[in-house]
């Protein structure tokens, strides 16, 4: 049972107590008099309670001991007293105590106190300790990391986001979100509203601009990539918000490294074409350079779509490019519903032009230069989507879906439909230069796999980030 410290100046009260206590299984410490006694006796033995009367005999009274003791020891304390004015409570209240006994009072009255004391002490240590333990471990995150409340006033901010938004923490802490990260366009250098506070107040994502700049203290303008989320209560309030954001100085200087030497590798492959093209002059071998010969690496024979090599190298180029302004890039992989059972009952010739057909009406679709249709594989094709959200690009699988439904290309090996159907997994993402281009493409083959589990003829959406 508890530990506990009676700090009683009656010495009646204070036995009669003690041999109640002791009846419950309680463990009594000490028994003292006085308030500077109360405030000693912890140093020793920390009780795990203190019984505080009010009217003590020295110049310490309860009120001003227990406010000792909380402030030194972290002891959870109920008052005992007969007075119940309302000057005094107010007094008692100021130091947050676990309970408050007017005398005379029951036994009974006494075991309920203090098992309720107990038990909200070890309540509020566990909920302080786990606290702790997220501070710690939000502390310790590489990332500038800022907690606000739900009016974007700051209410915890780490190491790394002091130093980045040139801060002292102490200082940060308490001003409002605006104050502390200032974020400007980086294109036209003006200052962009956090939308920290309005996303809160309106319940809508908080959503980033994808070309920013922080302000730091110093005047100091930096880079930043920015992610924030809401903080919700018990009943799914927003309470705050929590955000974290880093230096990209050096993502921008690897990707214009990358630059530079794809631009020295096609400087010295164009220098060497060039060397290789003066000797088939000078020897008249070759008059002319035929169009399809260049076309021959880069488009798909059978459906003339760009092929999965000039897949590969657009999508990697157009990932970096996207990293570098933060942007999204979306996938659709389009496959062929039951495209075997196709072959064996039309043959391979007609397989070959239902596979020319499905391109053409997925070109149809694909309009934007940015875009690109290629084809991934036997019945699979994949369109890239720069600078297109995870919405843009189920609408577009969706009308890709929709577009060849209206061929009715016949198929009576289906089980999903009596045409020729697709399936299509869409993926997409903010590209990081730290991260790989195959984190996208598993996504989307993750959403493929799904759609043609649930039967085929279908689009699942996968949104990373």
């Amino acid at each position: 049972m508890a530990k506990i410290l009676i700090v009683e100046n009656e010495m009646l009260v204070a036995w009669h107590i003690q041999e109640a206590l002791e009846k419950l299984g309680h463990n009594i410490i000490a028994s003292v008099t006085s308030g500077m006694e109360a405030i000693q006796v912890p140093a020793a033995i920390k009780p795990d309670l203190v019984l505080m009367d009010i009217q003590l005999e020295d110049n310490f009274d309860g009120i001003a001991a227990a406010k000792e003791i909380h402030d030194r020891y972290d002891i959870p304390i109920i008052y005992l007293t007969a007075h119940a004015d309302e000057e005094t409570l107010q007094r008692a209240l100021k130091t947050n105590p676990f309970g408050y006994l007017i005398k005379p009072f029951q036994e009974k009255q006494l075991h309920i106190t203090i098992t309720i004391a107990l038990h909200r002490y070890q309540l509020e240590k566990y909920l302080e300790d786990t606290k702790q333990q997220l501070v710690n471990t939000i502390t310790s995150v590489r990332d500038a990391t800022i907690a606000t409340d739900y009016k974007g006033y700051i209410t915890f901010i780490n190491s790394a986001a002091a130093a980045l938004t040139g801060w002292h923490k102490k200082k940060a802490i308490g001003k409002n979100i605006n104050q502390v990260l200032t974020i400007i366009n980086r294109k036209t250098q003006q200052e962009i509203e956090n939308p920290v506070v309005k996303g809160m107040q309106r319940g809508i994502n908080i959503k980033f601009p994808n070309s920013c700049l922080l302000v730091a203290r110093n005047g100091k303008k930096i880079p930043i990539r920015e992610t924030a989320a809401f903080i919700r209560n018990g009943d799914g309030e927003i309470v705050g918000s929590i955000l974290v954001f880093q230096d990209i100085t050096k993502h921008q200087q690897i990707y214009a490294t990358r630059q530079q030497q794809e631009f020295d590798l096609l400087k010295t492959s164009a220098t060497k074409v060039g060397s290789i093209a003066s000797q088939l002059e000078s020897s008249q071998a070759v008059a002319v350079v035929k169009p399809e010969m260049l076309s021959i690496a880069f488009v798909d024979n059978l459906t003339k779509v760009a092929n999965r090599r000039y897949f590969d190298n657009y999508f990697k180029r157009e990932w970096n490019k996207l990293a570098q302004g933060e942007a999204p890039l979306s996938l659709v992989l389009c496959d062929l519903d039951f495209f075997k059972a196709f072959n064996q009952i039309y043959g391979y010739q007609a397989g070959n032009d239902c596979l020319k057909k499905v391109a053409s009406a997925i070109r149809q679709v694909v309009e934007s230069p940015e875009n690109l249709l290629a084809r991934y594989g036997g019945k699979e094709f994949v369109v890239v989507l720069p600078n297109i959200r995870v919405t843009g690009g189920m609408w577009l699988a969706q009308k890709i879906r929709a577009r060849l439904k209206q061929l009715k290309l016949t198929h009576v090996g289906s089980t999903v439909n009596n045409y020729v159907t697709l399936s299509l997994g869409v993926a997409s993402m903010v590209p990081h230069l730290d991260s790989s281009p195959t984190i996208l493409m598993a996504a989307a083959k993750e959403a493929l796999a799904q759609a043609k589990a649930e039967g085929g003829d279908r689009v699942i959406i996968r949104e990373l980030n």
